[in-house]
């Protein structure tokens, strides 16, 4: 995706988050208000170029969300959008919210690899081996408090998620639809894709969308 947009003639910057591509362990001990102050801080880093549009992934969606809600840009790019997760995943999160069950230093093996289709490319994603239970709880709570603010975010918004994605269910589209403030709103839904829709089988029509929809708001005015 990166090196799509690259050659697109758009400059890139693709940041490494707080407690990431380290181990599961810095992990655990981080939150979402952490990774939020490390994507600030590579905002206001990029922003001193120029008008920065913003693509996140996954939880970065979230965190992508919350800059559209605090900034004017010229663009969003959401994709796999973790506001809601599968269902699994969620009903466990509620209910040791409901039990106040404690996990500080608690993990979770991975009995399956990452949620993709293209199996052939599963070997390129870095993954750790284990789920830090704290940390993924944390996207959770962070669901919770970006869906509040989407109203706020007002800049053109394209919309990209996996059919068959099985970690963030494709039933976030909806909310994230109804909740945006934006009247710019695109939304492509991609059939023969999972989560890692970048990497997954329909990554060639997933990039070509992100750029067509960069070039299109490159030099529109930025609403305030």
């Amino acid at each position: 995706m990166v090196e799509r947009v690259r050659a697109a003639g758009i400059e890139v910057d693709a940041p490494l988050l707080p407690g990431h591509g380290t181990s599961p362990r810095a992990l655990q001990a981080l939150g979402f208000d952490d990774w939020l102050a490390g994507a600030r801080a590579s905002f206001d880093r990029a922003a001193e170029r120029g008008p920065v549009a913003v693509l996140g992934f996954s939880m970065g969606s979230l965190l992508a969300l919350s800059l559209a809600a605090e900034h004017a840009l010229p663009g969003l790019v959401v994709m796999g959008c973790a506001l809601r997760l599968s269902a699994p995943l969620r009903a466990a999160f509620q209910i040791a919210e409901a039990t106040r069950l404690r996990l500080p230093d608690a993990y979770l093996g991975k009995p399956f690899g990452p949620d993709i289709r293209d199996k052939t490319l599963a070997a390129e994603i870095g993954a750790y081996d284990r789920h830090p239970i704290r940390a993924a709880m944390e996207v959770h709570r962070a669901a919770r408090i970006v869906s509040a603010r989407l109203g706020d975010v007002r800049c053109p918004v394209l919309v990209q998620h996996g059919a068959r994605d099985r970690v963030c269910s494709p039933r976030a589209v909806r909310d994230l639809e109804a909740g945006l403030g934006s009247r710019d709103v695109r939304v492509r839904i991609y059939p023969r894709s999972a989560h890692m829709l970048a990497l997954d089988y329909d990554r060639e029509e997933v990039a070509t969308d992100v750029v067509r929809f960069l070039e299109r708001v490159r030099y529109a005015p930025v609403e305030p």
